[in-house]
């Protein structure tokens, strides 16, 4: 049976089977179904056990390599989001954000190399890559999600990795009336703060249910308390001298060391978060007759992340290293940091912000015609916009003073020691101003998509059955706008007091051991106002001799209490227009079932780069502070950037199932995929990163890079020996050529006071990758009510370089289902990867994420046939996830968001 030759009628009976069991409906599953006018057969199911079945079901008959989720399994999991749901699905991995799923990795290939729809619609994000943040869609409104691992060629090109398909409700699933809520307080063992999450939806059909009305509308808030231990990189093959040892005869000769790794910093951080999600969608569907089906939806979601930072820090610059140890692999394991003539190491008391301020809107026109017996057209006009709008209202800002310390590194986590003691780092009288500034990007991503599809089932009864193709058009822009502004030109170099009375000791609960749990703090916006009044400007004036409407002039022309737009701002377009066809055969091979599928798609791409970039002027040194360089730009308007590219790609794919016995199914899949360029990748902008003498790096971009091009086959076989139960192994092969790779180069500036040599990173086109994998997926249930879901993904690649986000991954779900009682415990593995080629935090080396393991929980009791009671539990062994450089012994980061647990209530009408 295909689904294509249904009357909207009947194939509305069909959708309401991926929907209602999450909201407590009754699910139909359609067993035979050939025309309008026939009768769908439907058995009522109910729980996490039948959406289960539903699920396997829908990959059995699929005509790709496909997984998915149904509702059941998506409203009833302690799932904070989407993204929560999908790490479940065998080859699906995820990254995590203050504790929630935030990105997805499928089969080793990471966000950006995943194509995400809802309803079939690419949706915009605020991120500035590719990647889409599923922490922005709440698993509440979501009615299903598919993984496609093999494309057809119907669907928009762009997911090497996958294509994520998710589903929100629709009225003409129900019938008739229904409304359903949730409500639930959330614990956060940590922070130890408690806050409530609300959901609900209501639906109706009218004028003899060809007309329906569904809304939907979920509010999720959070405070929660990260705490962090951090080194932001490593700096490899440095040469070093202990300066403790230059005047010991006895050492002298090894007091150079050469190629070693060296740690930038030392932070311990803790940030306290507020979230809140506020989502809903609305649908209105309309069908005149058997044969047309009108529907127009819209989906907002506003994430807001007010992140509240306190942190005391430590850098390490070669000036200032002393009595240094290092291990065989030359990785340095303990250092002292000491101030000679009043200059060099220094505590820092920083508060900094890393919040979001996110709203997704989405709207969509669907029209859908039986045009006749033989042919279904269908029209969709959609348009999405993704914003985040926190350029400048974050900050980092920094008070201390100039002090001695020693970390040790040799253990698995750094201990601190600070010269005075702990209460050092507690006295008021010590805290001097040093860096402030206001930055942050406005992120505004927009994607219009027109698009045409038809279906033609040909009268003949004969091996080809159909045959689907379309046009494809979408108009895309993303702007970046950064907004910054510092006053370091001024203050840096902890020259000039902060009042003592705007200093108070805040205190770490709940903190890791081995380091002090207590450090100065202030209120940033206190420093800002305080750094830009008449007192701070006359102290400044009264040390450098400078006359008051001087220093006044430099600190009002900082903008410091309203940062502008940079230079560094900018349009990227791309405009996309394709053309498909995909045909369907079904015959049979000695008896057995076989269907093929294949199909083309054409694209063409078209990109443009508008802006302007910021230009380097100069580098200057800063008073009392040798380990860094400020940067000077051109008082101009910067230089303008009008860049444009084109390339267009044919992408061929095939799929074949073949059903061996009546329980077991052969499948193949070849297909030619594409990746675009990252968006950010190709504004050919020169960004400082970090200015500090000896140790100058920068970012560009590359407007000339072509995509990642793929191609890649899978092999599958699929045992369903059970009403409830089948074991699945798949093994996969995808190799990328033109992967776009950063690397550094030396590249050097001529400024006003002479030559600089910067480390350069930038994206070029390169080399092939290769991954190959296997995929093993296992359900198992028993009539006693218990069972077992488990999978696993082992990949690898032979390739000279390595892929962000490869890695083995294992799900094991353990589950009770029996009358009015569900019981479930989730384990989650992630093995260890790669998750940068090159750190976001500085450097020039990569990071890496070790082995994370989470264990979930859920229990619910259905009260009666309205209401259920439930209890659930994320992270209940309070697993923290740590980081580290190239080797094993370079800690990066060391990250505890806690536990949490949630008491709630379901009610279903």
């Amino acid at each position: 049976m295909n689904t294509s030759q249904l009357g909207p009628i009947a194939r509305r009976s069909l959708l309401g089977v991926a929907i209602a069991s999450a909201l407590h409906a009754p699910m139909a599953f359609a067993q035979e179904a050939n025309t309008a006018d026939d009768q769908v057969e439907v058995i009522e199911v109910k729980g996490f056990t039948s959406s289960l079945k539903a699920s396997m079901l829908d990959k059995k008959a699929s005509d790709v390599v496909y997984d998915g989720i149904t509702a059941e399994d998506l409203g009833k999991f302690p799932d904070q989001n989407v993204a929560e749901s999908l790490q479940r699905i065998t080859g699906v991995a995820i990254d995590r954000s203050g504790g929630e799923g935030q990105y997805i990795t499928v089969r080793g290939f990471g966000p950006d190399f995943n194509t995400v729809l809802v309803n079939g619609r690419q949706i915009a994000t605020e991120n500035q890559g590719r990647a889409f943040s599923f922490d922005t869609l709440p698993a509440e409104l979501i009615s299903g999600a598919k993984v496609y691992k093999s494309p057809l060629a119907s669907m928009q090109e762009g997911g090497i990795g996958s294509t994520v398909e998710v589903t929100t409700a629709r009225p003409f699933a129900f019938d008739g009336f229904k409304a359903v809520a949730s409500v639930k307080g959330m614990y956060e063992d940590i922070s130890e703060e408690t806050t409530p999450q609300l959901s609900g939806l209501v639906t109706n059909t009218f004028l003899d249910g060809k007309l329906g009305v569904l809304a939907a509308a979920s509010f999720q808030q959070r405070k929660l308390q990260t705490n962090m231990l951090e080194t932001r990189y490593w700096r490899p093959e440095v040469s070093i001298t202990d300066r403790s040892q230059l005047d010991n005869p006895d050492y002298a000769d090894n007091a150079q060391y050469n190629g070693v790794y060296v740690p930038q910093n030392f932070d311990q951080i803790v940030d306290l978060v507020d979230r809140e999600r506020t989502s809903g969608n609305l649908v209105v569907q309309y069908a005149p007759n058997d044969d047309m089906t009108l529907t127009l939806d819209g989906l907002y979601s506003k994430f807001e992340v007010d992140s509240d930072a306190h942190s005391v820090g430590h850098w390490f610059s070669d000036s200032n290293l002393d009595d240094m140890t290092f291990n065989d692999n030359g990785s340095l394991t303990g250092v002292t940091s000491t101030v000679v003539d009043g200059v060099g190491g220094a505590t820092d008391f920083i508060r900094r912000r890393y919040g979001r301020d996110v709203e997704i809107q989405a709207f969509g026109a669907n029209f859908e015609w039986l045009v006749n017996d033989n042919l279904t057209a269908t029209i969709d006009v959609s348009t999405s916009t993704a914003e985040d709008n926190s350029g400048g209202d974050n900050f980092f800002t920094v008070i201390g003073y100039n002090n001695e310390y020693s970390v040790d590194y040799s253990g698995t986590t750094p201990t601190l020691t600070v010269a005075g003691g702990d209460s050092a780092l507690q006295d008021p009288s010590l805290g001097r101003m040093h860096y402030n500034e206001r930055n942050g990007f406005d992120t505004e991503d927009t994607i219009s998509e027109y698009r045409a599809d038809f279906t033609w089932v040909p009268d003949s009864d004969n091996a080809f059955y159909k045959a689907d193709f379309g046009l494809y058009y979408q108009d895309r822009e993303k702007t970046n706008t950064r907004r910054f502004a510092s006053g370091c030109d001024i203050y840096c170099g902890y020259t000039f007091d902060f009042p003592d009375e705007l200093l108070s000791v805040f205190t770490a609960e709940n903190y890791f051991s081995g380091v002090p749990n207590q450090w100065l703090t202030y209120d940033p916006e206190a420093f800002f106002d305080y750094a830009t009044s008449d007192e701070a400007v006359q102290q400044i004036a009264d040390a450098t001799g400078l006359d008051f409407d001087t220093v006044r002039d430099a600190v009002d022309a900082t903008n410091i209490a309203d940062p502008q737009p940079s230079n560094d701002s900018y349009v990227v377009g791309e405009e996309i227009l394709s053309a498909y066809a995909q045909f369907y055969f079904s015959t049979e091979v000695s008896e057995m079932p076989l269907d093929i599928n294949f199909g083309f798609r054409y694209s063409q791409t078209d990109t443009s780069v508008d802006g302007t970039s910021q230009v380097v002027k100069d580098l200057e040194p800063i008073p009392n502070d040798p380990s860094d360089l400020n940067v000077v730009y051109e008082t101009d308007a910067g230089e303008p950037v009008n860049e444009t590219n084109s390339y267009s790609s044919l992408l061929p794919n095939v799929n074949v199932k073949l059903q061996l016995t009546d329980d077991v199914y052969l499948r193949y899949a070849y297909s030619q995929t594409l990746t675009r360029p990252m968006m950010d990748d190709l504004v050919p902008v020169f960004n400082v990163t970090v200015s500090r003498p000896g140790n100058l790096q920068a970012q560009a971009g590359n407007t000339e890079l072509e995509p990642y091009k793929a191609t890649s086959w899978d092999v599958s076989l699929e045992w369903y020996y059970d009403d409830t139960s089948y074991f699945s192994a798949a093994a996969f092969n995808k190799e990328v050529e033109d992967f776009i790779s950063s690397d550094t180069a030396d590249e050097s500036l001529f400024l006003d006071s002479g030559e600089y040599v910067f480390s350069v990173l930038r994206p070029r086109n390169g080399e092939t990758l290769e991954v190959d994998g296997l995929e093993l997926a296992w359900l198992h249930t028993l009539e006693n009510g218990f069972g077992i879901q488990a999978n696993a993904t082992i990949v690898d690649s032979d390739s000279e370089f390595s892929l962000p986000g490869l890695g083995n991954s294992q799900n094991i779900t353990v589950f009770y289902e029996k009358d009015a009682f569900q019981a479930r415990v989730a384990l989650n593995n992630r093995e260890t990867f790669m998750q940068e080629a090159v750190s976001s935090l500085g450097g020039t080396e990569p990071r890496f994420t070790e082995t994370y393991t989470q264990v979930d929980m859920s229990v619910s009791y259905d009260v009666n046939e309205t209401f259920t009671v439930f209890f659930e539990g994320i992270n209940i062994t309070d697993e923290e996830l740590t980081r580290r450089g190239r080797l094993s012994e370079h800690f990066v980061q060391q990250v505890a968001d806690g536990s949490r647990y949630a008491v709630g209530v379901r009610a279903s009408f």
